[in-house]
């Protein structure tokens, strides 16, 4: 998943395993956000539930985040 940083705005790349550990913990923390580390700034930025199932629409709440669900 392709993200641009709020406050430096350089583009840095979370992987599919990040995002199934965001879901499990929005799903399980009942959070309304995830926040993520920019690489370059360390700043967080804000990951909304519906961006993340954007970029893993197989996911299912309480599945474990290293396996995607298989059809």
């Amino acid at each position: 998943m392709q993200i641009r940083c709020t406050n430096c705005h350089k583009p840095f790349a979370i992987g599919k395993e990040t995002v199934y550990a965001a879901l499990d913990a929005i799903y399980t923390d009942d959070l309304n956000h995830y926040n993520t580390q920019c690489p370059h700034c360390r700043r967080a930025n804000r990951l909304s539930p519906k961006e993340l199932k954007r970029a893993a629409p197989d996911w299912q709440p309480g599945q474990s985040s290293a396996e995607p669900a298989e059809e």
